[in-house]
């Protein structure tokens, strides 16, 4: 007679063979083709994982695990553009997932789009455009202009040498750029930005209900509009100022660490406002909140 088997071994042998099922099919891919050193590179995956590099060779190399739920890997070149996808079953359910390890030329542009898969992106100097749903984005930039869009990712940029339009929307996710261009033009709906500049010259940044710290010099025309709806918009300049202050707050606090005080903008009921020239008046910054505190200071 055969002993009974307990509960916890029939848990892990059923473990065992669903693990089995998953990773049954699974493959691993590892090729390299010739590429247009300034090309362009176009990578689409739904889920998993996206890392780029560069290198010095006019070539593109991609080494993937694909999952079981993969159909194939498109990777081909049309002109001077280079295509990576990652191709699911036409009746596919779900799954899918596919880790992708990307080398492409140095000066390449880049295209990344992904569902719920994370983005790593290192060394590119050509301009990026990069999308994500529920993954987080991280890269590097510059000289080229970045341009980026998730919806409950968070994002880390981090400039090369200071340069690059850097254009971003996110909704739910966090927003922190480092050592990018004298351009910008953000935009968030929840999630909270932390930005740091070595000079601006153009800003637009607007957010429905985040907090947005803002480290830079201004350059000597500069032009920033900030707008919040629901956060706190705090602006810490370096250097000499001189620039014109527009700074408006419906129900919210104004903190400036130079110039004149704020003043109540109604008689009765919230708001404040503070219009003022610092130096010579050169560049022209516009703040204003619906409900959230500004500071304005010196660092």
């Amino acid at each position: 007679m055969k002993a009974p088997v307990s509960a916890a071994v029939q848990a892990v042998l059923s473990m065992a063979v669903l693990m089995t099922t998953q990773h049954a099919g699974a493959e691993q891919i590892s090729k390299t083709q010739p590429a247009d050193a300034r090309g362009e590179v176009e990578i689409v995956n739904v889920a998993g994982s996206v890392e780029v590099s560069t290198w010095d060779r006019s070539e593109v190399q991609i080494d993937a695990d694909l999952g079981s739920n993969v159909e194939r890997l498109d990777f081909r070149k049309d002109g001077s553009r280079t295509y990576i996808k990652v191709v699911l079953p036409r009746m596919s359910s779900g799954g899918g997932a596919a880790d992708l390890v990307v080398k492409i030329p140095r000066d390449s542009g880049l295209i990344v789009n992904t569902v719920s898969a994370e983005q790593i992106i290192k060394g590119v100097r050509g301009a990026q455009r990069l999308q994500a749903v529920s993954g987080g984005i991280e890269t590097e930039f510059g000289p080229g202009d970045l341009e980026l869009k998730t919806v409950s990712g968070s994002v880390i940029a981090r400039g090369l040498d200071g340069k690059g339009l850097v254009r971003a929307t996110t909704v739910s996710g966090d927003l922190e750029i480092t050592k990018a261009g004298p351009e910008l033009d953000l935009n968030t709906v929840t999630g909270d930005m932390n930005v740091t500049l070595d000079r601006l010259d153009r800003g637009r940044i607007k957010t429905t209900n985040g907090d947005l710290d803002l480290t830079t010099a201004l350059g000597d025309d500069a032009r920033l509009e900030a707008e919040a709806i629901n956060g706190d918009l705090r602006f810490h300049l370096r250097g000499e100022i001189d620039a014109e202050f527009d700074i408006e707050t419906f129900n919210g606090d104004i903190d400036n660490c130079f110039g004149p005080e704020p003043r109540r903008s109604r008689e009765y009921g919230p708001g404040n406002e503070l219009r003022f020239s610092q130096g010579k008046g050169g560049a022209r910054v516009h703040i204003k909140t619906l409900n959230g505190t500004v500071m304005v200071c010196k660092r």
